[in-house]
């Protein structure tokens, strides 16, 4: 093994020590010695890998948004129909939660915490992602303003930010199912059609992901143009 394969996998694991740090303790309240003490790694030795906990912080939020990215674009960016497309992104979104999370809880909690050009490449992927969805919300609804698509894109990155504070893995509905409870909302609303049911008759609503899984939720009782 090279010296900077040795170098860059053992920068690795310093990320993901130190993001499961800033995760837990928030990143104003952890100190290089916790991070030091996650990894093994003596605090003078740490900064051998980055010059200041500031530098730690960008390079775990570059790495989690730019990925983030990288999943928007391929799954979601080519598809012309804009509400398969909104649901691509959502599901994407989500997917990228579901492995990611303790990068994902660093970013949504912590990303204000870089000042300056130290923040610039977040804010600009920020931005990137933020004219995706109202393109995407655009192609749905050209009539809509530009305030109320302003609107719907921060309230969908809401929605989906929110997720990380009260989801629970199998108490909780799949995640690809539940990117198309969000995105039927935007679709079409909540409320289901005159005659519809949530679930079919003896069917809990709570049961588990094989259940949900041959039902059509979203479609059967979230449908309408726009949003």
């Amino acid at each position: 093994m090279g010296r900077k394969q040795k170098y860059d996998e053992k920068l690795l694991r310093i990320l993901d020590s130190a993001c499961g740090i800033f995760a837990q303790k928030g990143y104003h309240n952890a100190s290089v010695r916790d991070v030091a003490a996650a990894t093994g790694v003596s605090p003078a030795g740490l900064y051998y890998y980055f010059q200041s906990k500031e530098e730690l912080l960008r390079l775990i939020l570059e790495a989690c948004f730019s990925s983030l990215m990288e999943r928007i674009k391929a799954d979601a960016v080519g598809i012309q129909d804009p509400g398969n497309r909104l649901r691509a992104i959502i599901r994407a979104h989500l997917a990228h939660f579901e492995s990611n999370g303790k990068e994902m809880r660093v970013l949504v909690r912590e990303w204000e915490a870089l000042p300056g050009a130290a923040g610039g490449e977040i804010r600009s992927l920020m931005r990137e992602y933020a004219g995706v969805v109202t393109r995407t919300f655009q192609d749905l609804s050209p009539e809509k303003s530009a305030r109320e698509l302003r609107a719907a894109t921060f309230g969908l990155f809401g929605m989906l930010t929110w997720v990380d504070q009260w989801y629970r893995p199998g108490r909780d509905l799949p995640l690809d199912l539940l990117a198309n409870q969000f995105a039927g909302i935007f679709l079409g609303g909540v409320r289901p059609k005159p005659g519809t049911t949530m679930a079919p008759e003896g069917k809990n609503p709570e049961e588990p992901s094989q259940e949900w899984s041959d039902r059509k939720s979203a479609s059967s009782i979230l449908s309408g143009p726009g949003f």
